[in-house]
């Protein structure tokens, strides 16, 4: 049976979204990639569609990284958050608030392998089908 894997891309950027969504299409099983620019209407879809995974854009949290990966978590607790990053100092925020942080511009080899990881965790229903 096929799995039904729905991601998404908070970003206003839109060579960033049109290089991920290709990306993350490509991908086996990964059925829906959808894009956000605002993080209001971002909280609204993920409430209603919990994705497996969203990629979040430093530039649209802004100041409230923090607190809006927290919000994330507690609304959809087994969303995969996946921070995107401009600068390797914001490293201190992966640990408590996201599964993953990248740099922009890393190679698109390391994001798959970074979204197949995040995809195959132990107990994970991708691992069952893809692994």
């Amino acid at each position: 049976m096929k799995q039904n894997i729905e991601t998404l891309i908070v970003t206003r950027s839109v060579v960033l979204l049109q290089g991920l969504g290709a990306l993350l299409e490509s991908l086996p099983g990964i059925t829906s990639v959808k894009g956000i620019r605002e993080l209001a209407n971002a909280y609204e879809w993920m409430k209603a569609h919990q994705p497996k995974i969203v990629l979040l854009d430093s530039d649209v949290l802004g100041n409230n990284s923090e607190s809006a990966l927290e919000k994330i978590r507690m609304m959809s607790p087994k969303t995969k958050r996946v921070l995107l990053v401009g600068e390797i100092q914001r490293v201190d925020l992966t640990p408590k608030f996201a599964e993953a942080i990248l740099i922009k511009g890393i190679s698109p080899s390391a994001l798959t392998t970074t979204i197949i990881n995040l995809l195959s965790e132990k107990g994970d229903e991708y691992a069952d089908s893809n692994g």
